[in-house]
């Protein structure tokens, strides 16, 4: 984005004196230090989103600690016309809260009320970290039925608005996927912010869009009965026998599982709290699984020639360690503390994977390294891919990625912080449409939902 090309707002004493008579003078912050940090994610994963987002930040971060907070900052901001963008742990990839066009940062995850887990169903504010909503939730037999590897730090306002799925959509699938998710209340961003409350399938419409077309106040999701889980770590020298041990444990309806991830060799290579379980030249699968399963599993594997190097069974509380800490996108940042040059894809691999792999291989020899998550989608088993790559060029980049598409792989790009370019969104008329009803002055994390032409900071905006 050219800075030249842009209408950049003006921050003064004045707003400033007024954000404080709201929140307090502790929980507005200029200095620039506190408003940087507020202003990034893990947007470094990509080289390209590292080169585009550096420098970029808002000029004031407000804390706000309930509704009236946010409602009054909120309606302050669109009085005097300042864009929003909204954080909470700031733990997504993609630069999706970084402000492309200073203005206001507001973090809500202050607003971090468990409101009730009735019913198996936990109903929150934006700013409650996953963590707890899953330990109090263990508490009254219940678990979540998604969560992100990043659940230790991320709200659920941040994973329903920047994530899609993770720990747990083996079984029950991605974060919109059946009727995991209850409700979901909106807010809208004018002078007089109204609520706006969508239930059931009407709530996909405000999931996983950066916070651009309304702001988060309140989610109910389902959850699930509470299972005791064993995590173990199998490997082994032969790819294909892994892998197809891996994906009929992903089939089998009969095993109640978690998690289900494989890496290639040497991606295990950089799990360097792990490496004594981890043998030299070996592909890894991490399950966690129903634990009075665990022994038949184990029979199995062992039966089929699969080593097993380690058991860690479940605790109550909750605590360390977790196998979930090295998968997804976990997997990614364990490979760049060693590999700085590498990045990842996000790629889904059809039903003739095993051939999808072995042409991906060929092609480009020595260059891609698989790692593996089976999720569930519409009541199948599926195999997607973060592949770790060596990044070279932008040019080489869509080399890749062009080859994804000719073989028949679908991707989502991580390297592009526009919300219609990162994944599949085939309700974007409808995301679009609901834009212009929460944000009808465009303020709302601008510049990042392309499809709405409305943008008051870019010259020649429609």
């Amino acid at each position: 984005m050219d800075s030249s090309n842009t209408l950049l707002p003006e921050i003064n004493d004045r707003h400033i004196s007024d954000f404080v008579s709201v929140v307090g003078e502790e929980n507005v912050l200029t200095d620039y230090e506190s408003v940087e940090k507020l202003s990034k994610d893990f947007y470094w994963y990509s080289p390209i989103l590292k080169k585009q987002l550096e420098g970029k930040q808002a000029d004031v971060a407000i804390k706000v600690g309930n509704l009236d907070e946010l409602k009054a900052i909120v309606s302050l901001c669109a009085k005097n016309r300042l864009p929003i963008t909204l954080r909470g742990g700031g733990t997504g990839n993609y630069g999706q809260c970084i402000p492309l066009y200073r203005g206001v940062v507001v973090d809500i995850s202050p607003m971090n009320r468990i409101i009730s887990l009735d019913g198996g169903v936990a109903r929150v504010e934006p700013g409650a970290r996953l963590f707890t909503i899953e330990t109090e939730a263990r508490k009254l037999g219940w678990e979540m039925r998604c969560l992100p590897t990043t659940f230790v730090k991320s709200t659920m306002g941040g994973f329903l608005c920047g994530g899609s799925g993770g720990i747990g959509s083996i079984t029950h699938g991605m974060i919109r996927s059946g009727d995991n998710m209850k409700s979901v209340t909106f807010m809208s961003v004018e002078e007089e912010p109204k609520l706006r409350k969508f239930e059931g399938e009407d709530a996909g419409i405000t999931l996983h869009t950066y916070g651009t077309n309304g702001i988060l106040v309140e989610a109910e999701m389902r959850l699930t009965p509470k299972v005791s889980y064993d995590q173990m770590v199998f490997v082994s020298r032969d790819w294909n026998g892994l892998l197809d041990w891996a994906d009929g444990v992903s089939r089998d309806d009969s095993i109640h599982k978690r998690l289900v991830s494989m890496f290639e060799w040497p991606v295990p290579a950089n799990f360097l709290s792990l490496k004594k379980y981890l043998p030299e030249g070996h592909h890894v699968v991490f399950l966690t699984v129903k634990q009075d399963q665990s022994a038949d599993l184990l029979a199995d594997a062992l039966k089929r020639g699969i080593e097993h190097t380690r058991t860690i069974p479940d605790t109550e509380p909750m605590r360390p360690p977790y196998l979930s800490d090295f998968t997804w996108n976990h997997t990614t940042l364990w490979v760049m503390k060693k590999n700085p040059t590498f990045t990842n894809y996000q790629i889904r691999f059809g039903p003739n994977f095993q051939e999808q792999i072995r042409l991906l291989w060929e092609k480009f020899p020595g260059e891609i390294q698989m790692h593996m998550e089976w999720i569930r989608v519409d009541d199948d088993p599926m195999l997607i891919c973060l592949p770790l790559i060596d990044f070279i060029s932008e040019e080489r980049l869509n080399e890749i990625s062009d080859f994804f598409k000719e073989i028949g792989i679908y991707t989502a790009n991580p390297h592009t912080y526009i919300l219609e370019e990162g994944g599949m969104h085939n309700d974007i008329e409808e995301k679009r449409a609901l834009k212009k009803e929460m944000d009808p002055h465009g303020i709302l994390n601008p510049g990042k939902m392309v499809s709405y032409p409305h943008n008051p900071f870019e010259k020649g905006s429609a």
